[in-house]
């Protein structure tokens, strides 16, 4: 929880000191304790964060907001705090593209889908459809596909009794 301190102002033209409570997408809610106190309660972009505000009402208008820090010891935690605010007033951020495999991985995956696949029964080809597509199969199968499938399960295999402890190192 941080907490802070709300003074009514009157909103100038172009300032960004003042906030408005009620237009902020992420407000969440506000709860009045029995002090007075205001919770305010704010989510986004995964993270939550509560304010504790005294002084004027954040709902009835635009407010200066002082955030209060309890003391040197209370520094690294309401620098937390404030970095959580900041992560949830930002516009979200776009998805991050997907990793890209590189050899290693795809040869990882490719491993762990045989061992998956025969384990549930699937066959040496029907493994391959799921990998790669059925055109790529039909064009390869006769050409080292097949081959290329056993190698897959034997990689898989090592790796399921025990060889997955040297990707851990």
């Amino acid at each position: 929880m941080l907490s802070a301190v709300a003074k009514s102002v009157q909103i100038p033209a172009g300032e960004d000191e003042n906030v408005l409570f009620a237009t902020l997408p992420s407000l969440e809610h506000i709860l009045v304790d029995a002090g007075g106190r205001q919770h305010v309660v704010f989510r986004a972009n995964a993270d939550a964060l509560q304010l504790a505000i005294d002084g004027a009402d954040v709902a009835g208008g635009p407010v200066a907001i002082t955030f209060l820090v309890g003391g040197f010891g209370a520094i690294r935690q309401a620098s937390e705090h404030l970095a959580t605010l900041r992560r949830i007033l930002s516009p979200p951020s776009r998805l991050r593209a997907s990793p890209q495999w590189t050899p290693t991985t795809r040869k990882l995956r490719d491993a762990l889908v045989a061992l998956d696949g025969r384990a549930a029964g699937a066959s040496y080809r029907d493994v391959a459809i799921v990998l790669y597509g059925v055109e790529y199969v039909e064009r390869n199968w006769q050409t080292g596909l097949k081959r290329t499938m056993r190698h897959h399960l034997r990689r898989g295999l090592a790796l399921s009794m025990g060889g997955y402890r040297n990707l851990l190192r």
